[in-house]
């Protein structure tokens, strides 16, 4: 099924094209993204949309390139400037995201921009050194809010990149900042809704699945909002219970039309979370209901103690993928709203069902298939689709959407 699409989407290369290029010329696309994709070899998608991309010491050498250039292309549309100060997550111990933060400052040096690495640690005097997985030093720097410009020991004014996702309230000095912030504040996980990015995807995903005669069931994850609930006290629950019970039915219908061979589940998880917390899969709306304490509390809090009191419900995809015996999943990195390359993200305890997205996940170069090989080899869209790239290709305009709501 998915084989074929990737045929099909081919055979009418020049209508996809034309169709994403008037739905990007509608929006803004983001600055840099990142997509984790699920294909089970009769259902594929988009399922998780990161503004905040934490993986880019993954990306090969020749992807860190691409990304550069389309930095250069791209940067100059939102802020004419060269310098950049970058905003990462406040922990310093997780050595490989020091590492993303590393590559991403590199790929932006190599892009000609003068790169600074801010701190928003309020404990840590004008400078502070770390060393990430590599043993390579990094030097974190003191902001200030001066005069409406967030300021440190090297930056006085530019762009400011956030490659932290504020899942809790950002800092009060990034308040009324008069240079250009990107992403947008309002779209950190303190605000921003995986329910909504959903919608807008696969509202694009029906349009495009009608223009080429597909069921849009194959590309777009079936996914519900659950409101106003928690896992610890029991709130709710028996409304997820419900709409669990609701999109199971559903895939056990297309499952019987397209011949899959597996049971259905669904994932339920934290409608604003991220690093793979706030997560659990189940298979009916009865287990949501015999959930255990250990269980419930994985479910009542999010990264940073956040309080989960919205879920989405999603129908799970198993991953067709492995390496050397392991799940894995195709991961891919955006510039600009356009495919720069990707990884492999496996895991030794998980199983083709599960979330792959968790601690101690490992990560390799992108297997290479039919699908992938366009990706893989930086081939022009213009030659040859990857049905996978064009996945990402409409999810950057789902971000795109995002952004016009809060702008």
């Amino acid at each position: 099924m998915i084989e074929s699409l990737q045929r099909l989407v081919n055979e009418k290369r020049e209508e996809v094209i034309q169709w994403v290029d008037k739905k990007r010329k509608e929006v803004t696309l983001p600055i840099n993204s990142s997509f984790d994709i699920r294909d089970n070899g009769i259902k594929a998608s988009i399922v998780d949309s990161n503004l905040f991309p934490a993986g880019f010491n993954n990306l090969s050498w020749e992807s860190k390139k691409l990304a550069s250039e389309y930095f250069k292309q791209f940067i100059p549309s939102i802020c004419e400037t060269k310098n950049i100060l970058v905003i990462p997550e406040a922990h310093t111990r997780n050595l490989f995201y020091l590492s993303n933060l590393n590559s991403l400052r590199e790929i932006l040096i190599n892009a000609g921009y003068n790169v600074v690495l801010g701190s928003i640690r309020g404990d840590i005097e004008e400078t502070l050194e770390v060393v990430d997985s590599n043993k390579q030093k990094l030097t974190l720097e003191k902001m200030k809010h001066v005069n409406g410009n967030i300021q440190t020991k090297s930056f006085e004014k530019g762009l400011i990149l956030l490659n932290n996702d504020f899942s809790v309230k950002a800092p009060e000095l990034l308040n009324d900042v008069k240079e250009c912030i990107t992403p947008p504040l309002k779209l950190g996980w303190m605000h921003r809704k995986k329910s909504n990015h959903f919608k807008h995807f696969c509202k694009l995903i029906k349009e495009f699945s009608d223009n080429v005669g597909i069921d849009d069931w194959i590309l777009c994850p079936r996914t519900k909002e659950v409101d106003d609930i928690n896992f610890g006290t029991g709130k709710n629950i028996e409304k997820v219970a419900e709409v669990v019970d609701k999109i199971i039915a559903e895939s056990k219908e297309k499952y019987e039309k397209y011949g899959v061979d597996e049971k259905p589940y669904v994932f339920v998880k934290d409608n604003s979370g991220t690093y793979g917390m706030g997560i659990i899969s189940v298979h009916s709306g009865k287990e949501i209901l015999e959930l255990n304490s250990k269980q419930r509390r994985k479910m009542k809090a999010g990264k940073k103690k956040s309080l989960i009191n919205s879920v989405i419900v999603q129908d799970g995809i198993s991953t067709k993928y492995k390496v050397n015996g392991r799940s894995a999943e195709p991961v891919l990195y955006s510039v600009g709203g356009r495919n720069v390359g990707g990884f492999m993200r496996m895991h030794d305890s998980k199983d083709e069902k599960a979330s792959l997205n968790a601690p101690d996940a490992k990560f390799d170069v992108l297997l290479k298939d039919n699908i992938t090989r366009p990706i893989i080899d930086f081939v022009d869209e213009n030659k040859e689709l990857s049905l996978y790239a064009l996945l990402a290709n409409i999810a950057n305009i789902a971000i795109g959407k995002e952004m016009e709501e809060v702008q």
